[in-house]
């Protein structure tokens, strides 16, 4: 699939067999679906970064990405909730158009086209 970026950062960021700060401190907890089975609702992810501490910095936005909400979690549940909740993951290109579009309201100049 053409969004890959966010799973290949994070597997840059960690190896498979190393312990982070936040593995060793989490609970035991099964991810549930934020939504309900029958919401086809696309769910959105924006991986920010993984923090010092080994939590994963990210947004999640259901059905548009246009509005969404920061989260952070340990890396574990992290992917565990992309998983469950069948997530897709925006692609650079998505995120710098999103940026840009997102500048022209905060900075006064909304219908701007470049």
């Amino acid at each position: 699939m053409r969004r890959t970026h966010a799973t290949e950062e994070i597997r840059s960021l960690t190896k498979p067999a190393a312990k982070t700060a936040a593995a060793s401190t989490s609970r035991d907890h099964a991810a549930t679906p934020l939504l309900a089975s029958g919401d086809a609702r696309t769910r959105y992810v924006r991986f920010h970064r993984m923090n010092d501490h080994g939590f994963v910095e990210f947004a999640f936005g259901v059905g548009s990405p246009d509005l969404m909400a920061e989260l952070i979690m340990p890396l574990e549940q992290y992917r565990d909730f992309c998983k469950v909740n069948q997530v897709v993951y925006l692609t650079r290109a998505e995120e710098e158009a999103m940026d840009i579009d997102q500048a022209k309201w905060r900075y006064g100049a909304p219908g701007v086209n470049e």
